[in-house]
């Protein structure tokens, strides 16, 4: 886990009621009904992602492998995707292989994002000369 991804514990906050309210909890409730489909356009694959997974931890999930998979952390660049349709929230990209722009364009990195309604995507192949671009052969990989 990076520093980005730091879990900040729950609170317990009163609501107007004077009910205990805890982040936490009301995430745990959320999560088991907000599941969307995804569905991959190049060959018709799909899976469930729930809004608490990334698509690539959710793909993983359903043991499918649609989408290439790196360091699950944003820094390799090999889970590069490009959305056609729908929507989700996301963690920092790695500048790397996101560039200022590329989101915009429907480019993300599949392990940063999380959907929030049924989606479309593509996979996209690493940008060549990129730390994932060339990585195939060592297995190295560089973070940003």
């Amino acid at each position: 886990m990076n520093n980005n991804d730091s879990q900040t514990p729950a609170i317990s906050q009163p609501t107007s009621s004077g009910a205990a309210y805890s982040p936490l909890m009301a995430a745990v409730n959320r999560s088991s009904a907000d599941v969307h489909r995804i569905s991959i356009a190049a060959d018709g694959a799909s899976f469930d992602a729930r809004e608490d997974k990334s698509l690539l931890a959710a793909m993983e999930a359903a043991n499918q492998s649609v989408i290439e998979v790196g360091c699950r952390g944003g820094g390799c660049g090999r889970c590069r995707v490009r959305l056609l349709q729908g929507e989700y929230v996301s963690k920092p990209m790695s500048k790397a292989h996101i560039k200022p722009g590329d989101e915009e364009q429907g480019l993300v990195l599949a392990c940063r994002v999380f959907a929030r309604s049924d989606m479309q995507l593509i996979p996209e192949p690493p940008e060549i000369g990129s730390p994932a671009g060339t990585a195939g052969e060592s297995g190295a990989s560089s973070p940003e």
